[in-house]
């Protein structure tokens, strides 16, 4: 298997299980609004949980980031013309989805304010009922704060402003070279922030596009860290659990982040190049809706959870911790499966042609 292959093998087998990382990310309790969730008393579960939702999982985000640059730019010969036909194209597979799966969010508010009979939202937005036309739009780029109404796709919006931004990604990388990877990489990892676009997405985006432009293959340059590498990087994720509480956390966590970009790679690619892992056309499809449509149902479902069991222990609020990530991939997949057999052309529109 050539590298060029084996790297076109691993990106399509990364797509579902990074957007099960995304998941997983938002399945952290301490994140969703309106619960009660005792600081001390659950060893078990704040440890584990907050190994996989951020450490683990916190790859997901940056490496999807680096992968869109790396294809953006994929043996391009970058022209005003080739912008132009890019940024169509990703008119259809990323504009029309986000204003799509927008819409459901605030259509999906509605209902849950209209019709249950309990509080399952957190309060944090202000009642549909009470929008004004200002409100409206703001919902589809930023509201409370720098996320759209439906807050997962934050990536999607920022991916388009970078590729907007994208001749200016180019030249910088034409003329200043690594330089300018290194420059916006010291930025990122200093721990600065940005809002819109976030800086991950500013300083991953760049990655990409350097290793896309210089036409590296990021493959071939990391499956050689295979096994050691994976084997440093988990050592060294189990050491970021105890800085938790330190003011420095920030570095480690991003220096974390570029060891398990480096380590997922090349553990993905040795075993797809040994034929063990391959992508599914099916879970690849459905990775949109998946990505699009999760967190509104994973809160409520949470919710529901803890007004069922009351959680007081380490076993009970793992349970809900694992049980609700798994139940909503489970049912977006089961909607996939509806929609792309009884609505195939419909699925094309609201997946960005991924079906």
């Amino acid at each position: 298997m050539s590298n060029e292959e084996l790297q076109s093998k691993v990106i399509d087998f990364l797509r579902f299980p990074m957007i099960v990382g995304i998941v997983l990310l938002h399945a952290f309790l301490e994140d969703i609004r309106g619960l009660n969730i005792p600081d001390g008393g659950l060893p078990i579960y704040h440890h584990a949980s907050f190994f996989i939702s951020r450490v683990l999982v916190f790859v997901a985000v940056p490496l999807f980031f680096f992968i869109s640059a790396y294809l953006f730019f994929y043996h391009t010969s970058f022209s005003f013309e080739s912008y132009k036909k890019k940024l169509k194209k990703r008119a259809h597979t990323l504009l029309i989805p986000y204003l799509f799966w927008n819409l459901v969010i605030i259509v999906g508010h509605w209902m849950v304010t209209l019709l249950s009979p309990v509080q399952l939202t957190s309060g944090a937005y202000k009642l549909i009922e009470d929008y004004t036309w200002w409100d409206y739009l703001r919902s589809f780029w930023a509201v409370n704060g720098s996320m759209p109404i439906n807050g997962v796709l934050w990536f999607i919006r920022d991916l388009m402003i970078m590729m907007v931004l994208s001749p200016v990604v180019y030249f910088m990388i034409r003329y200043l070279r690594w330089i300018a990877v290194l420059l916006i990489g010291g930025i990122w990892l200093s721990g600065v922030t940005c809002d819109i676009p976030q800086m991950s997405a500013i300083f991953f985006f760049t990655l990409g596009a350097w290793y896309s432009i210089n036409r590296r293959n990021f493959v071939a340059d990391f499956k050689s860290f295979f096994p050691w590498g994976i084997l440093l990087y988990f050592i060294y994720a189990l050491g970021t659990v105890a800085t938790r509480e330190y003011t420095g956390f920030v570095y480690v966590s991003n220096a974390g982040i570029l060891l398990g970009i480096v380590a997922v790679i090349a553990l993905t690619a040795h075993y797809v190049e040994k034929g063990k892992w391959r992508a599914s056309v099916f879970l690849t499809g459905s990775c949109f809706l998946v990505y699009a449509f999760h967190q509104l149902p994973l809160n409520i479902m949470v919710r529901i959870l803890f007004r069922l069991i009351h959680p007081v222990s380490d076993g009970q609020f793992l349970f809900i911790y694992l049980i609700s990530p798994v139940t909503i991939i489970l049912m977006d997949l089961l909607i996939y499966a509806i929609l792309k057999r009884f609505l195939p052309k419909f699925t094309i529109f609201i997946t960005g042609g991924r079906s």
